[in-house]
């Protein structure tokens, strides 16, 4: 745009003093003013038609508010009366409490005062210790057990998740028989009958079905319930298992072992696919701080992470050095590490391109440089005791423990006995300790199927939601919530931690014990 269509174009908007201004009318309006009188331009108080014009474009009568009955304020009472009145439609008359004063007032006991108690949450068999905040015998918060070595103050987004499922308003409530609510007292006289026809039998038509178990107690209890019933049999599924890593130790030292690393110690840290920094990872909260530990770039000492794996990980994210790869390649990468690199014989033919190769080699080198004070970890299913054993790291970087997991069995496998027993009419009680295996079970087991088709003549359910399992059984019991039952579990070093309740069951739930305390007699 020209400067002489800009300077219309200002002209048309706010006409200039070089308009034509009648100076006359101006003055005489001046004269004719009694008390003050305030205007902005000669042109306003001329009254000149210009300025009129530029007024209407500015400010359009159109714009003026519209005549209506409803007053600004009328209309704000009107809209609160609505609001308070929704709002009392949802309130419900409380009944009288009255408040009435300790007579012994519990010790510690104080308003606003929060009170530290120590337990352990599970997640798939392995125990997380921590210190849950209470007010007034409520828990309200989850953190770190400082004093643990599993911990150390530190905590993973599923333990202080936890709480939230004690408070869940969708958590199974009741027992329940065929959908209809039943009690506790219901339930006893229901099993008796059939627990006493098994006495004859010898259990031979019991089957339990648990997850991932690390109680001592528990187990116990349930060891002690196949002795009381010889023929009965105890299966064991959990969706995310560790079966390869059992497997692996089995081919490795002839029997099932835990794993565990000190990363503090490790100048050089070989992940194959392993993500042990993620929530998950048995041990990922005091790998983290050993690892942290031994990543002070000022220390002149830092640690080497080298991570291989397919996926991008929190592991892979903090790695100096990072290769991707498929994962069934990495079973090659491992079997050049170990076999030209290391010198262990690792049987079969290697493929990997010229890339892979070099770092598989610059990775052996540094191994080599750091025997006893490297650390090679894998994934669940590429266990790497071979190459741990060659370079000495066993007893100083890696120490191999006895299975947290107290039955140690193929999940898959001991899930397919049970699917194979039911539909040949063996099972005439099933028990389902937890988990939700109608709905995770693996596709070609059917377990669903045969649950709902089966002639089972009696199947139990304890858990805390009424899931799809639940709906295929005839009995569902609710169960207690951690923060609400006594008992014990194991971290992934071994340690033994105590599980105490904070608060008593909200919905008279039923914890796992009780239910085996049943079985037992």
């Amino acid at each position: 745009m020209d400067q002489q269509s800009e300077n219309s174009r200002r002209e048309a908007i706010c006409p200039s003093k070089k308009s034509k201004l009648d100076l006359a009318t101006a003055r005489a309006r001046i004269e004719e003013t009694k008390g003050p009188e305030y205007w902005r331009s000669l042109e306003e108080l001329a009254g000149s038609e210009e300025f009129q014009e530029m007024l209407h474009r500015e400010f359009p009568k159109g714009a003026s508010e519209w005549l209506d009955s409803v007053s600004r304020r009328g209309f704000l009472k009107l809209m609160g009366a609505s609001m308070a009145l929704a709002g009392m439609t949802a309130c419900t008359k409380q009944p009288l409490e009255p408040i009435v004063p300790y007579v012994r007032q519990p010790e510690e006991v104080i308003p606003g005062r929060p009170l530290f108690f120590a337990t352990a949450f599970t997640l798939s068999g392995y125990a997380s210790p921590v210190l849950v905040e209470s007010h007034l015998y409520r828990p309200t918060k989850i953190e770190g057990n400082a004093q643990h070595p599993a911990s150390l103050g530190g905590t993973d987004i599923f333990a202080q998740a936890s709480i939230l499922g004690l408070y869940d308003p969708d958590r199974s409530q009741t027992i329940t028989y065929l959908g209809d609510v039943r009690t506790w007292g219901d339930f006893l006289s229901a099993i008796r009958g059939p627990l006493n026809v098994q006495k004859g039998l010898q259990g031979a038509g019991i089957r339990i079905l648990t997850q991932t178990v690390s109680s001592p107690t528990l187990a116990d209890q349930l060891r002690s319930v196949l002795r009381l019933y010889p023929q009965a049999k105890w299966h064991v599924y959990e969706p995310v298992n560790r079966d390869n890593v059992y497997e692996g130790a089995r081919m490795a030292f002839g029997q099932p072992v835990e794993t565990s690393y000190k990363l503090d110690a490790a100048d050089v840290i070989l992940s194959l696919d392993a993500d042990f920094l993620s929530a998950g990872f048995p041990g990922q909260v005091p790998y983290a701080r050993d690892f942290a530990k031994h990543r002070d770039p000022d220390s002149g000492n830092m640690s080497r992470l080298y991570v291989i794996e397919s996926t991008m990980s929190a592991t892979g994210a903090k790695a100096d050095h990072r290769l991707p790869m498929r994962a069934w390649e990495i079973e090659q990468f491992a079997r050049t590490l170990a076999g030209s690199g290391l010198g262990i014989s690792s049987g079969g033919s290697t493929l990997l391109n010229a890339e892979q190769a070099k770092f598989a080699g610059a990775v052996a080198k540094e191994l080599q440089n750091h025997r006893g004070s490297s650390v090679v970890m894998a994934g669940d299913h590429q266990p790497p005791a071979a190459i741990n054993q060659q370079l000495g790291n066993a007893g100083k970087t890696v120490f191999y423990t006895d299975p947290v997991n107290a039955n140690p069995v193929n999940h898959t496998e001991s899930l397919k006995d049970l699917v194979s027993d039911m539909r040949a009419g063996k099972v005439d009680m099933l028990i389902i300790m937890g988990g939700n295996p109608a709905y995770d079970a693996p596709a070609d087991c059917n377990f669903a199927d045969v649950l709902k088709s089966s002639k089972v003549p009696l199947r139990i359910h304890l858990g805390l939601y009424q899931n799809e399992t639940a709906e295929l059984c005839h009995w569902h019991v609710n169960e207690a919530h951690y923060l609400e039952a006594w008992g014990d579990t194991r971290a992934y070093d071994g340690t033994v931690s105590i599980v105490q309740p904070l608060i008593a069951p909200l919905y008279n739930g039923k914890s796992a014990h009780e239910l085996l305390s049943l079985l037992a007699g």
